[in-house]
């Protein structure tokens, strides 16, 4: 039995809590200080980025909100996100699949009756409205109980087919192909399976991209893909020293469509790059750099020579270069995999002042503001058999590889940091 005193100052200290918060919450809901938080950390304009300085206070406030939040929320809460959280996504996918942001946007002056909106998607008005009531609460479209109107919001609005972020697509294919997946996902705990989630959900011993390709859902997968490439280009670009690589040439292993080097490329002139990769990857990306392609622009800076087909487990005929990155490719493998990828690197690189490799992956972490890191590494086990890694990880993996980090630089609107590895 909890005593008056313990209970009056657990009390006193929520109720002082709550207080403080009351004060802080009107002050940032200021005009002119609301205003300035959105101006700095919700950007949604091509290519900007918000402020350097209000983005770490800024998770640091989300984090410590958090630790609060799992202290004094009822145990019973937060099993139902779980259990229940299928809704969430259900209901995210229902208004995109009826272009809820499209026709919103459309409108004038943007806010649609819920009776309105309906009529233009072709909706149930009553179940229309349970899910956007949802969904608003969960800070996505706003919704006014006053006089029934729906308007996008700034999140809302990053989830109109014509933004060029183009989250959309992330919404339909994780939203579908892959929350069919994580039905799997129990079935591949079991000490006896060698299937993957994806394996187990579609019954088929294929690897998820095969089992994509016959299915016709590559070109989805694609294009999600590369749109989350362009929405976090900007940060790639800006958040790491690249200038200091001036002069060089950089080979992107594993560089699949070559969008990461062209980005590079075009944020920083004083750059070279290539792209090394498969050489059916390698035979479709040549015309991109040629005049006409679609990389043409940057094409006087990366040589067809430098354009590299090949396999990065071969240890003897790993190209030689001062300067390398790598995005996305070592979480698809399991250690003694990654340590073999990293050690040919490691042989293959020519030696210099600037020489290093520069590794564009996840830092795992189990603060709210790394979340998406963890969704990463589920998503990884599902589907490729892969994972994410903490920071203690990839010091381990460097190690073991002959490299030693020199650095880790977080990047803003991206999910990736840039891991500096040196040789050992």
């Amino acid at each position: 039995m909890v005593t008056n005193s313990a209970s009056g100052g657990a009390v006193a200290a929520i109720e002082e809590l709550v207080q403080a918060l009351t004060k802080f919450k009107t002050l940032l809901f200021k005009p002119e200080i609301h205003a300035e938080i959105h101006r700095k950390l919700h950007v949604s304009e091509e290519g900007q980025l918000p402020d350097k300085e209000i983005v770490p206070v800024a998770s640091r406030a989300v984090d410590v909100l958090h630790e609060l939040e799992q202290l004094l929320q009822p145990t019973q809460l937060v099993l139902a996100d779980h259990f229940l959280g299928y809704t969430s996504s259900k209901c995210l996918v229902g208004a995109l699949e009826l272009q809820i942001p499209d026709l919103l946007a459309k409108s004038k002056p943007g806010t649609m009756t819920i009776s309105e909106l309906a009529e233009a998607a072709g909706a149930r008005e009553d179940r229309l409205l349970q899910i956007l009531r949802t969904l608003s609460c969960n800070g996505i479209f706003t919704v006014d109980s006053r006089n029934g109107t729906v308007s996008n919001n700034f999140r809302s609005e990053h989830l109109r087919s014509n933004h060029w972020t183009q989250w959309h697509n992330w919404v339909d294919l994780y939203g579908n192909e892959f929350y069919d997946i994580a039905r799997g996902i129990p079935a591949s705990l079991k000490k006896d399976t060698k299937r993957s989630a994806a394996q187990h959900n579609f019954d088929t011993d294929d690897d998820m991209f095969t089992y994509f390709d016959k299915q016709g859902w590559v070109p989805r997968l694609h294009r999600t893909l590369g749109g989350g490439a362009i929405a976090m280009a900007p940060g790639i670009v800006a958040d790491y020293p690249w200038d200091e690589l001036a002069g060089k040439t950089i080979l992107d292993v594993g560089g699949g469509g070559g969008a990461l080097i062209a980005s590079l490329l075009r944020g920083h002139r004083g750059l070279r790059g290539g792209v090394f990769d498969l050489p059916r990857v390698i035979e479709h990306i040549r015309p991109f750099f040629r005049e006409g392609g679609q990389f043409a622009d940057v094409a006087d800076r990366v040589s067809q020579t430098d354009l590299i087909a090949g396999d990065f487990f071969d240890t003897k005929n790993f190209p030689r270069y001062e300067v390398y990155v790598m995005k996305w490719c070592l979480h698809d493998w399991r250690d003694p995999e990654a340590i073999k990828i990293l050690q040919n690197v490691r042989k293959a690189m020519v030696p210099g002042e600037r020489s290093r490799l520069v590794v564009l992956e996840s830092v795992m972490g189990d603060k709210e503001m790394t979340r998406l890191s963890r969704y990463g590494d589920i998503n990884m086990m599902m589907t490729a058999k892969g994972l994410e890694r903490t920071a203690d990880d990839w010091q381990r993996l460097a190690k073991a590889a002959g490299w030693a980090i020199r650095g880790v630089h977080t990047m803003r609107n991206a999910w990736v940091s840039a891991i500096e590895m040196r040789p050992a």
